[in-house]
């Protein structure tokens, strides 16, 4: 074996002084480790200077050591070997000068040679890509058969059909030049009889079709019965002397044309030509796509829960969601997940108006062990149960402990995971989410969070009160990404005629309904901070400890003047319980304070409402 051949089974060569430095095949090398020369004998010597032996270096490239001595005649005298060459193929480049030679030796064994600075024959190719052989002398032709070597090539042009071949046969690295070549040219590719060459051929078809005029790929055996194995043209045309050239032709004019379908994937590759278009299934169209993630945002205390309960309803029973106009479906599952209510005091209550299948309402049990969307739990009940509705009620309490929501390095993994577990399972995720006080940005930068989150969502809807009818809400779809946005829709909560009346279609937008007309407001960035963390934290409820403010506070780095300025903005209002210990709390404007309890305060009485001192 000579050094060509040891040099095309490594990667990273590079020529260093008189030899060739390498990456190590027998170690995680990524200095480029390895030296190989050539001795005087012909031996190929490898040295890697990271102390892999050079046994365990030729087992790495799946030779011997042995393999690395050149197969010649015996010496004549000692410590010399006499290497004959049996032919030489000159390398031609565009402007038909010489570039490259290769040296072919007894024993099948190649040298590769080019022309250095001088104009001399060097050792070795310089670091450079060699181009296809006879390149230069079938510039000319419309009209080139591809071969795997330089013997076929010149076996053809023997029989006056012009042919060029790849460089290093079968083992050659595809490199760009060669397609540009092929180009506007009418190409047959002539395979041999053997798994390397019909993977040879198969990589040249798949990088020139398209761009070569017509592509053909034609194997040997189909007029040749007993072509042996590792056979090629050469043999071919010699085994039939008489009538070779014209049966080789005929087989040519006859076989198919190679078209892009036939190149084989890539792996880890996905092809579009090999991907079958599907229509998206839809819960409730245009609103909700199955399969896919949909957000519902709005501020505490709008109805959130409500709509989404009513969604659960509609899909246990199979009843038709409003405005649909279709009949009844066949009931299916789904799962409600919530962290701010509780199931018997309210979740179930606000369900029975709407007189659901209770049996194919489904929930994971948190009770002894929290929830978040990496957790196992969820993949197994999706995957048993394949839910057509899934609702985490809200988003923020199930990213997880270590996710920050502002953050859409960390949100997005879990996203993605989510939606691949959606698709799988055809079902409909919607997240709840609240909205952020930032009254000056379009209504869909308003949701809490990194955009990222409504950015991996195929849908956003956005509740917010009807600036023309007290107590009355509208749902706006303000993105999709799977058909055309559906109408603004209005409704009521009413507990005692079925939970939500839907009231009709509405013209309004998500800016109407989040950013009333004359209405203009502008905070610096802190405050707009603030404001976002202060209605997390107050959540559906409304409400939250004021030690709670201070623990956020501090987590976020923000002062408590800046904080204080929010609450101002947010109109909060400020209620204590007891006086030793005591607890602040902050409550939302819409909920009563003068009735307003909490379970865990120390004293039930209500104080006279004044702003705590440490607060103002």
């Amino acid at each position: 074996m000579n050094i060509t051949e040891v040099l095309n089974r490594l990667e990273g060569v590079h020529r260093c002084g008189n030899g060739f430095s390498a990456k190590c095949p027998a170690h995680d090398d990524r200095r480029a480790s390895l030296s190989v020369s050539e001795g005087a004998d012909g031996r190929v010597l490898v040295k890697c200077h990271a102390g892999c032996s050079a046994e365990a270096v030729a087992a790495a490239m799946g030779l011997r050591i042995t393999d690395l001595f050149p197969v010649s005649p015996k010496p004549d005298k000692p410590g010399l070997i006499r290497r004959t060459p049996e032919t030489e193929y000159v390398y031609k480049d565009m402007r038909g000068e010489p570039a490259f030679k290769k040296v072919r030796y007894a024993g099948k064994q190649f040298m590769w040679f080019h022309k250095d600075e001088n104009g001399r024959w060097a050792k070795g190719r310089g670091g450079k890509s060699a181009p296809l052989y006879n390149m230069f002398d079938t510039l000319a032709s419309e009209f080139v058969y591809c071969v795997e070597g330089e013997k076929d090539v010149e076996t053809l042009r023997r029989y006056g059909l012009p042919a060029v071949s790849l460089p290093d046969g079968a083992k050659t690295k595809w490199q760009e030049e060669y397609a540009e070549w092929f180009e506007l040219r009418k190409v047959c590719i002539i395979r041999d009889n053997d798994e390397p060459g019909r993977q040879c051929a198969a990589m040249v078809a798949a990088n020139i079709v398209g761009r070569a005029n017509a592509v053909k790929v034609i194997d040997l055996s189909e007029i040749w019965e007993d072509i042996p194995a590792h056979g090629d043209v050469s043999d071919f045309l010699q085994a039939f002397p008489l009538d070779g050239k014209k049966r080789l032709t005929e087989l040519a004019g006859r076989a198919p044309f190679f078209t892009p379908e036939q190149v084989p994937p890539e792996s880890g590759v996905i092809r579009l030509s090999d991907v079958q278009s599907t229509e998206t299934d839809w819960l409730w169209y245009p609103y909700i796509p199955r399969g896919k993630i949909t957000l519902l945002t709005a501020d505490p205390g709008l109805g959130k829960t409500f709509f989404a309960l009513y969604l659960a309803a509609c899909v246990s029973t199979g009843r038709p969601f409003w405005g649909t106009g279709e009949p009844y479906r066949q009931p299916e599952k789904a799962v409600y997940q919530t962290a701010e209510d509780g199931v018997a005091d309210t979740i179930k209550p606000r369900l029975e108006p709407m007189t659901p299948n209770f049996a194919n309402i489904l929930m994971i049990d948190e009770t002894s062990e929290g929830l978040d969307l990496s957790d196992e739990r969820i993949e197994s009940l999706m995957m048993k149960h394949k839910p057509a509705l899934i609702v985490f009620d809200p988003l923020q309490a199930y990213l997880g402990a270590d996710v920050d929501m502002h953050r859409a390095n960390e949100v997005r993994p879990v996203l993605a995971h989510l939606a691949k577990l959606a698709e799988a399972c055809n079902t409909a995720v919607v997240l709840i989410m609240h909205n952020s006080k930032t009254s000056q940005n379009k209504a869909l930068y308003r949701s809490l969070g990194t955009i990222d989150i409504p950015a991996v969502a195929r849908s956003m809807l956005i509740m917010g009160k009807d600036p023309d009818c007290e107590g009355r809400r509208v749902i706006c779809h303000e993105k999709s990404s799977l058909a055309r946005r559906g109408k603004s829709m209005t409704f009521e909560i009413k507990p005692g005629e079925g939970g939500v009346s839907f009231c009709g279609f509405s013209e309004l937008t998500a800016d109407d309904v989040l950013t009333p007309s004359g209405t203009y407001f502008r905070a610096s960035d802190k405050r707009d901070s603030a404001e976002d963390l202060l209605t997390e934290l107050l959540g559906e409820k409304g409400w939250c400890e004021y030690s709670e403010v201070r623990e956020m506070a501090e987590e976020y780095g923000l002062s408590l003047s800046t904080i204080n300025r929010a609450k101002q903005t947010m109109k909060l209002q400020t209620v204590r319980f007891g006086y030793n210990p005591q607890k602040v709390y902050w409550l939302s404007s819409e909920i009563d304070k003068d009735n307003f309890t909490a379970d865990s305060a120390d004293c039930a009485d209500i104080s006279g409402g004044g702003i705590d001192p440490q607060t103002k």
